[in-house]
């Protein structure tokens, strides 16, 4: 078990800014990511004989 006694309010708050850098870091790598990824490809549009033919077609 380790024994934090030792830290005294600079030693919290150092360790406090660390897991903010960190995190923001974190973060800016997350959305330099999303930027360069390719963008996802948008559905092909469905064809009309793929699906379920509309009424009005049968009445033609």
């Amino acid at each position: 078990m380790v024994d934090d006694s030792w830290k005294d309010a600079r030693v919290r708050q150092a360790e406090e800014a660390l897991a903010h850098a960190v995190r923001t870091a974190d973060e800016i790598i997350a959305e330099a990511q999303r930027a360069v990824a390719p963008p996802a490809s948008p559905e092909p549009p469905a064809s009309p004989e793929d699906g379920p033919r509309p009424i009005l077609r049968d009445a033609w």
